[in-house]
């Protein structure tokens, strides 16, 4: 488990982790579109919709955590 030394660093520490994230499944979705061929049923553009919806999600999530942490720095700042 790790520990933070404080919430700043956590909310940061967040942030590169859906940053990431977005960059692997990025790297995903380029390989499936390049290996999974069109067909009829349309399975491959039901596995890159899912995988854009899910990049969509993680962006979403990344920038309700970057507003949590500039609230936090807005907070920090007042107190300097």
């Amino acid at each position: 488990m790790t520990s933070y030394a404080s919430k700043e660093h956590y909310l940061e520490d967040q942030i590169t982790s859906f940053v990431n994230a977005k960059r692997v499944l990025k790297k995903y979705k380029n390989k499936i579109a390049d290996e999974i061929l069109p067909d009829f049923r349309g399975d491959r553009d039901k596995v890159l919709e899912g995988i854009d919806k899910g990049l969509k999600y993680l962006e979403v999530e990344r920038k309700k955590v970057k507003s949590e942490l500039n609230k936090l720095q807005n907070q920090l700042d007042v107190f300097k």
